[in-house]
Protein backbone atom coordinates (compact mmCIF):
# COMPACT_ATOMS: atom_id res chain seq x y z
CA UNK A 1 0.00 0.00 0.00
CA UNK A 2 1.48 3.35 -0.82
CA UNK A 3 0.96 6.19 1.49
CA UNK A 4 -1.57 9.38 1.01
CA UNK A 5 -1.70 11.42 -1.06
CA UNK A 6 -0.98 9.86 -4.04
CA UNK A 7 1.91 10.57 -6.45
CA UNK A 8 -1.10 11.20 -8.98
CA UNK A 9 -2.61 14.27 -6.17
CA UNK A 10 1.37 15.31 -5.56
CA UNK A 11 1.44 15.96 -9.11
CA UNK A 12 -1.56 17.92 -9.46
CA UNK A 13 -0.54 19.86 -6.59
CA UNK A 14 2.68 20.57 -7.52
CA UNK A 15 1.15 21.96 -11.24
CA UNK A 16 -1.05 23.98 -9.25
CA UNK A 17 1.29 26.04 -7.31
CA UNK A 18 3.35 26.53 -10.68
CA UNK A 19 1.09 27.51 -12.74
CA UNK A 20 -1.31 29.68 -10.29
CA UNK A 21 1.55 30.80 -7.80
CA UNK A 22 5.37 30.45 -9.57
CA UNK A 23 4.55 31.46 -12.82
CA UNK A 24 3.31 35.17 -12.71
CA UNK A 25 6.61 35.64 -10.70
CA UNK A 26 8.70 34.40 -13.90
CA UNK A 27 9.80 36.84 -16.41
CA UNK A 28 7.70 36.96 -19.76
CA UNK A 29 10.07 34.97 -21.45
CA UNK A 30 10.49 32.46 -18.99
CA UNK A 31 6.68 31.50 -18.61
CA UNK A 32 6.65 29.40 -21.90
CA UNK A 33 9.15 27.18 -20.67
CA UNK A 34 7.08 27.11 -17.19
CA UNK A 35 4.12 26.24 -18.84
CA UNK A 36 5.90 23.27 -20.98
CA UNK A 37 7.00 21.80 -17.10
CA UNK A 38 3.62 22.42 -16.32
CA UNK A 39 2.04 20.26 -19.23
CA UNK A 40 4.45 17.77 -18.58
CA UNK A 41 3.63 17.14 -15.05
CA UNK A 42 -0.34 17.21 -16.30
CA UNK A 43 1.00 13.87 -18.10
CA UNK A 44 2.62 12.42 -15.59
CA UNK A 45 0.11 12.98 -13.48
CA UNK A 46 -2.58 11.36 -15.82
CA UNK A 47 -0.47 8.06 -16.46
CA UNK A 48 -0.24 7.76 -12.98
CA UNK A 49 -3.59 7.85 -12.74
CA UNK A 50 -4.42 5.54 -15.51
CA UNK A 51 -1.04 3.42 -15.74
CA UNK A 52 0.16 1.58 -18.29
CA UNK A 53 -1.23 1.47 -22.13
CA UNK A 54 -3.90 -1.08 -22.36
CA UNK A 55 -1.70 -4.18 -23.20
CA UNK A 56 -4.47 -6.96 -22.48
CA UNK A 57 -5.22 -7.91 -26.29
CA UNK A 58 -1.35 -7.42 -27.31
CA UNK A 59 -0.79 -10.63 -24.65
CA UNK A 60 -3.97 -12.30 -26.08
CA UNK A 61 -2.29 -11.85 -29.79
CA UNK A 62 0.85 -13.10 -29.01
CA UNK A 63 0.68 -15.01 -25.84
CA UNK A 64 1.42 -14.37 -21.82
CA UNK A 65 4.92 -14.22 -20.11
CA UNK A 66 6.02 -11.30 -21.51
CA UNK A 67 6.62 -7.46 -20.77
CA UNK A 68 4.70 -4.72 -21.71
CA UNK A 69 7.71 -2.89 -23.44
CA UNK A 70 8.57 -5.96 -25.08
CA UNK A 71 4.86 -6.60 -26.77
CA UNK A 72 5.06 -2.99 -28.06
CA UNK A 73 8.43 -3.40 -29.53
CA UNK A 74 7.55 -6.41 -31.10
CA UNK A 75 4.08 -5.45 -32.33
CA UNK A 76 5.91 -2.03 -34.05
CA UNK A 77 8.89 -4.36 -35.77
CA UNK A 78 5.78 -6.29 -36.56
CA UNK A 79 3.88 -3.49 -38.16
CA UNK A 80 7.02 -2.08 -39.94
CA UNK A 81 8.12 -5.53 -40.97
CA UNK A 82 4.44 -5.75 -43.30
CA UNK A 83 3.88 -8.77 -40.54
CA UNK A 84 0.09 -8.66 -40.86
CA UNK A 85 -0.20 -7.75 -44.62
CA UNK A 86 -1.33 -11.36 -46.13
CA UNK A 87 -3.63 -12.04 -43.55
CA UNK A 88 -6.89 -10.43 -43.56
CA UNK A 89 -7.59 -11.39 -40.46
CA UNK A 90 -5.18 -10.66 -38.80
CA UNK A 91 -4.38 -6.94 -40.42
CA UNK A 92 -7.95 -6.59 -39.15
CA UNK A 93 -6.81 -7.41 -35.03
CA UNK A 94 -3.42 -5.26 -36.00
CA UNK A 95 -4.95 -2.18 -36.77
CA UNK A 96 -8.29 -2.42 -34.40
CA UNK A 97 -4.96 -2.78 -31.97
CA UNK A 98 -3.14 0.04 -33.58
CA UNK A 99 -6.52 2.77 -32.98
CA UNK A 100 -7.08 1.47 -29.26
CA UNK A 101 -3.50 1.96 -28.59
CA UNK A 102 -3.20 5.53 -29.98
CA UNK A 103 -6.56 6.47 -28.15
CA UNK A 104 -5.16 5.06 -25.06
CA UNK A 105 -2.11 6.84 -25.48
CA UNK A 106 -3.74 10.22 -26.35
CA UNK A 107 -5.89 9.86 -23.19
CA UNK A 108 -3.31 9.99 -21.01
CA UNK A 109 -1.22 12.74 -22.99
CA UNK A 110 -3.23 14.79 -24.99
CA UNK A 111 -6.92 14.17 -23.68
CA UNK A 112 -8.18 17.89 -25.31
CA UNK A 113 -7.37 16.58 -28.80
CA UNK A 114 -9.55 13.53 -28.33
CA UNK A 115 -12.43 15.71 -26.42
CA UNK A 116 -12.23 18.17 -29.70
CA UNK A 117 -12.36 15.59 -32.60
CA UNK A 118 -15.52 13.91 -30.38
CA UNK A 119 -13.43 10.50 -29.33
CA UNK A 120 -13.39 12.07 -25.61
Amino acid sequence: MRDLPSGAVLLALAREVLVSELMPLLPEERRSDALLVARCMAIAQREAETGEIPEHELRLFYGAGTDSDQLLARFARDLRNGAFENSPDRELCARAMLWRLTVAKLRQSNPEFLAANGLG
